[in-house]
């Protein structure tokens, strides 16, 4: 498994809310409603599931290598910046500067990584990433994650709150934002850990932080993790066989407009995400929502390089057809503005439009 990586700061672990061992944290349920897509939007502000204007396939990349790139910028339909969730509070005023008018990326959907229970582990029980070593031999978020966290769900929750309300006053409620919340989620649930949760426990902990960011962000757009390698029972660990089928049964996925992949790099070449049995077409018909595909990070965060086969025209339509509606390229080529308009006139409609 790869995850986002980068090394905590120590400190101690807060005292927080807790999971019952049947779980009982938060509003979430143990299942909810498919999503169908959705129509196009009209652009400027946003209604429920209206992100994206107009209907396309979409592309986008990290805004430093937008601006490093300034042809990228008008071919572009959103931009990811750092990841959310490295401090306790609102950090990220820099994003408001990007979208609003006058920015580099006005009219473009900000598209963030929430990664803020994680970082709350990682800075304050100094844990690190699982593909990380640094922090001393399984001291990381796949043996302690789960145990920390569990413990901190109230102040986490607060720290989520924190970037809602700094986000709505900065940004706005109207326009168009998108989070892809906690890369990996899924780890918390292996057998690695010291205090594994259940399926359901994942659930309930997950809707507590999406409701603690749409009290102050009601129109936000939110994406659940795909971990290609999922299990089918709590706790067994697993191939993503079952393409998520029981995992996702425990999500209220009517809190999700969609799905996306984070982390490692995905192959846009085949019908499997990796290497692991899960598809593309077999997650998205499980969960009924659009895929956000992205190129991936190396290890430890570095970067991993232009990804080749995300711009080929005839990989892209394949998994149009599969249900993966953009890419993020995270370490884009120089000429990749050029790239994404060459392509757009040979690529097909995708089944959604949200």
């Amino acid at each position: 498994m790869l995850f986002r990586s980068s090394v905590g700061t120590g400190g101690s672990v807060g005292t927080g809310g807790s999971v019952g061992p049947g779980g009982s944290v938060g509003t979430g349920g143990t299942g909810g409603s498919v999503g169908t897509g959705g129509s196009v939007g009209t652009g400027g502000t946003m209604t429920v599931d209206k992100v994206f204007d107009p209907c396309r396939f979409h592309f986008g990349t990290i805004d430093s290598i937008a601006k490093a790139n300034p042809s990228m910028i008008p071919q572009i339909d959103f931009f990811t910046p750092g990841w959310m969730g490295q401090s306790d509070t609102f950090d990220m005023s820099s994003v408001c500067t990007e979208a609003n008018a006058g920015g580099a990326f006005v009219g473009k959907v900000p598209v963030i990584v929430a990664y803020v229970a994680a970082f709350y582990a990682k800075r304050h029980s100094g844990l690190c990433d699982c593909n990380v070593t640094t922090c001393g031999t399984n001291n990381d978020l796949c043996h302690y994650g789960a145990a920390d966290i569990n413990n901190n769900l109230v102040a986490i929750a607060n720290v989520y709150k924190s970037y809602a309300r700094g986000f709505a006053s900065c940004y706005g409620t109207t326009k168009p934002i998108v989070f892809e919340m906690e890369p990996d989620f899924y780890q918390y649930t292996i057998s690695l850990q010291t205090q594994p949760w259940t399926f359901a426990q994942a659930g309930q902990v997950m809707s507590q932080f999406v409701v603690a960011m749409k009290t102050y962000l009601p129109n936000a757009a939110f994406s659940m993790d795909i971990s290609p390698w999922v299990g089918t029972n709590d706790n067994t660990g697993g191939d993503g066989s079952d393409n998520g089928k029981n995992w996702y049964s425990y999500f209220d996925m009517s809190l999700f407009t969609f799905i996306n992949t984070s982390g490692g790099g995905t192959d846009a070449a085949t019908a499997k995400i990796r290497g692991d049995a899960m598809t593309w077409a077999g997650v998205n018909q499980v969960t009924g929502k659009p895929i956000l595909a992205d190129t991936g990070y190396g290890a430890n965060g570095s970067p991993a390089g232009p990804d080749p086969l995300w711009d080929n025209s005839t990989n892209i339509n394949a998994r149009i057809a599969d249900g993966v509606i953009s890419i993020s390229q995270y370490n884009a080529a120089s000429n990749w503005g050029a790239t994404i308009a060459a392509d757009r006139s040979q690529l097909h409609m995708p089944r959604y439009c949200p």
